[in-house]
């Protein structure tokens, strides 16, 4: 079977390699793809001590489907090129880390542009599901814990699809974003993953944090409450002050390690202030503030992955965005991978 990804090569990677010398960096060390075949690298990499596994789908069809703004595509080269110039040294071991490649989502980019009606640009994130889930759940098959550099928030729904089918039951996640993206279901694009994930009886355990009460329309709000599902706003944590941020965080914690489920950690790059996002944003938490919800959150035992979407860089905020990016990784892996 062939699989819609693309996968790294050591060619990817020789423009990071010997900086300096007598140095070594991610680019030295990380595992790469040692097969043109997604399943026998997969395999391989189990045997050869891999944990953590990153996939990019970069895209912004997703956004733009949802009536907002393009860009969203160049957070993954963004990532990489910070990435892959970090340090290797004791404090990490980054042949842990399998960095397979990217999600092959070109023809739809080059489409999405030719026709950028809405209900095109629906359908062709509605495809995007399709190849996401074809590289993902083999992914989870095989037990890796997984990092996802979008691309827009829409590929959340075919993570958590992923995690399910693989999992065989419900799943759960917790959410760092001003919006809930829990819109009506028009048609797929980044603003109702988690409706569509709840829909189909997936997603069965969800908590928003930091929501922002102005930027979420009635009906998100109805419907969340109808599924049961929780939110911790950005008012009541920086306004009002109901409770701290660590405290509101050990709560939404605790509470999905009760549900027991697979479980994933989201966060768009939209909830930190003044980030190259695809939705800017002036208020909202520091990128520091983010980077303790990630490790915090993915403590979890039952946590299988990290989404980071809607990353949005111009040209000269590519270092900006990456290092940002890179930062939340870092979290993750330090969370998972505790010395």
């Amino acid at each position: 079977m062939s699989y819609p990804i693309a996968l790294t090569t050591d060619a990817d990677l020789t423009r990071f390699k010997q900086k300096r010398l007598g140095e070594s960096h991610v680019a030295d060390v990380i595992s790469i793809p040692s097969d043109l075949d997604l399943l026998s690298t997969l395999n391989q990499a189990k045997l050869d001590g891999v944990t953590t596994v990153f996939v990019g789908v970069p895209e912004d069809i997703g956004p733009r489907a949802n009536c907002g703004n393009g860009g969203a595509d160049k957070g993954w080269p963004a990532f990489l090129n910070v990435l892959l110039n970090q340090q290797a040294n004791q404090m990490f071991d980054w042949s842990k880390c399998l960095l397979l490649g990217h999600v092959v989502v070109n023809d739809f980019l080059a489409k999405s542009h030719l026709d950028p009606s809405l209900s095109n640009l629906r359908q062709l994130c509605a495809d995007i599901d399709t190849r996401v889930k074809e590289v993902l759940t083999p992914i989870f098959d095989l037990d890796f814990n997984l990092v996802v550099i979008g691309g827009g928030h829409n590929n959340a729904y075919p993570i958590l699809t992923s995690l399910s089918t693989s999992a065989k039951s419900q799943v759960s996640c917790v959410n760092l974003d001003p919006h809930a993206d829990f819109r009506n279901q028009e048609g797929r694009h980044s603003g109702n993953p988690f409706r569509y994930a709840f829909a189909d009886g997936i997603l069965a355990g969800y908590h928003v944090f930091g929501l922002h009460e102005q930027k979420n329309n009635q009906d998100t709000l109805t419907e969340l409450s109808k599924a049961g599902f929780s939110y911790t706003s950005y008012q009541s944590l920086f306004i009002r002050q109901d409770q701290s941020i660590e405290d509101s965080m050990q709560q939404a914690l605790v509470q999905h390690q009760t549900l027991g489920l697979p479980s994933g950690v989201e966060l768009d790059i939209d909830a930190i202030k003044y980030a190259a996002a695809s939705a800017f944003s002036v208020s909202g938490f520091t990128l520091e503030q983010a980077a303790r919800y990630v490790f915090k959150m993915s403590s979890n035992d039952t946590n299988r992955y990290l989404h980071i979407c809607e990353s949005a860089p111009t040209d000269t905020q590519q270092n900006e965005a990456g290092q940002a990016i890179m930062q939340l990784v870092y979290s993750y892996l330090i969370a998972k991978h505790p010395s």
